[in-house]
């Protein structure tokens, strides 16, 4: 594989931030806005992830359109194209109001809804690759983790503040002008894509990519780096699955409901988007620093200890106001490290956009399946202890942290299992 050649002007590191705002805003859409909505609305927690694990499942399965974006045409010009797709259906999102008692064709609302909202995230997705692939063969090495941490900023900060914001749009303003406003951000959003300076890719056709995405998905099976780090990827260290439903658990941290508005608005969004943006700089200058997949797994770890700290303590508002921020801010240093030491994996290889897919795809499957297990803890443990107002919160957090140590063992036992071989190989060869 000939390896794609890298221009010698790159965006600085903050603008990345900005191209990555839509896919924040979009997915804290359907991780705060949504899960905020649907608990308003009497839903259980079990059809809160259901409905939030619908609407992630591009952000998994982008491998399989992936290709796609090496196939010629700049990936800047895949940029545009998908911001606007995404801009128009999160703008019909707005419109459509999520309802099991009305339908549409014999369909119930709320199912349309999250199909509107799977198309957003199919979009955004897109562009999502687009901008990693940019990042990947347009930055120099020295400078990976910086960007990782900017672009990861953009994304955290984008998926808290913007989450909330659409959040507090769908409440207090019309339909008509939340969805105008949604479609401008996007728009406004995208235009420091016009001055990346991306090298020129040669036409491929489809049934030659689609080939060799096959080979590369073998190859990276094969290769002890590849399997090592899809397995991090598919993981559930680092996952973050309560940043998917904290605007949903804010009710039972506060006295009434513009108490818990005001959580949600300013706790888990605006507050929420400052750490996490602070954390995904601060880990992008670690990971610059150190062994960047040990990076991911120890913050990982810090992300568990958060979710046993909530459970410690009675739920306020001041608990939740800390335990969120703490969470929060964990959640941006393992994103940071992930992008830095999965960009540091794949290096500036040609059809890098493949790549990229399948483990951030992994890694977004492990946010769907813990987010899912969180939800459906809270709904058992409920059903189980009645009588106990903490039982559903302290199964949800309790079920993030175990599902997190959990995959630390599992991790450090790989780890042991492949330096052993390792070095029953070297004997055998000497």
């Amino acid at each position: 594989m000939v390896p794609a050649a890298r221009p010698s002007r790159t965006l600085p590191a903050p603008w990345w931030a900005v191209l990555t705002l839509p896919f924040g805003l979009t997915v804290g859409f359907a991780t705060v806005a949504v899960p905020f909505v649907l608990r308003k609305r009497g839903f259980d927690m079990t059809v809160i992830a259901t409905v939030s694990q619908v609407a992630q499942i591009p952000h998994v399965v982008k491998l399989l359109w992936s290709p796609a974006l090496d196939s010629g045409p700049r990936r800047r010009t895949w940029y545009f194209a998908s911001v606007g797709a995404t801009a128009f259906c999160l703008a019909l999102a707005a419109l459509v109001p999520p309802s099991l008692d009305h339908r549409v064709a014999g369909v119930p609302l709320l199912w349309i809804y999250a199909a509107v909202l799977f198309g957003a995230q199919a979009a955004v997705a897109t562009s999502g690759s687009a901008v990693l692939a940019l990042m990947a063969v347009t930055v120099a090495d020295s400078r990976r983790g910086a960007a990782a941490g900017w672009q990861t900023a953009g994304n955290l900060a984008g998926t808290a503040a913007g989450g909330a914001l659409v959040a507090w749009m769908l409440e207090h303003l019309s339909p008509t002008m939340a969805a105008l406003a949604l479609a401008v951000f996007c728009a406004v959003a995208a235009v420091p894509a016009a001055f990346v300076d991306e090298p020129p890719l040669a036409r491929r056709s489809a049934v030659a990519l689609l080939a060799r995405l096959a080979r590369e998905i073998w190859a990276t099976l094969r290769s002890p780096e590849g399997w090592t780090g899809l397995l991090i990827c598919v993981s559930p260290v680092g996952a973050g699955a309560l940043t998917n439903l904290f605007s949903a658990l804010a009710p039972e941290y506060a006295p009434d409901t513009a108490s818990a508005e005001r959580l949600v608005f300013i706790v888990t969004g605006v507050l929420g988007g400052i750490v996490n943006a602070a954390g995904a700089l601060l880990g992008g200058y670690v990971a610059d620093r150190m062994n960047r997949r040990l990076a991911y797994v120890l913050f990982g770890a810090v992300t568990a200890f958060c979710a046993l700290g909530m459970i410690a303590f009675s739920a306020t508002p001041r608990v939740f106001t800390l335990g969120t921020l703490a969470y929060q801010f964990a959640n941006g240093l393992c994103y940071a490290a992930f992008y830095a030491f999965v960009v540091e994996l794949l290096g500036y290889r040609d059809g890098v956009t493949t790549q990229l897919a399948l483990y951030v795809g992994a890694s977004n499957f492990a946010i769907t399946y813990v987010t899912w297990l969180d939800g459906y803890s809270y709904d058992r443990a409920r059903a189980a202890f009645p009588g106990v107002p903490w039982a559903g919160r302290s199964a949800m957090l309790a079920m993030d942290a175990l599902s997190t140590f959990v995959g630390i063992a599992l991790l450090w036992f790989m780890m042991i299992r492949v330096r052993r071989l390792r070095a029953r190989r070297i004997e055998a060869s000497g």
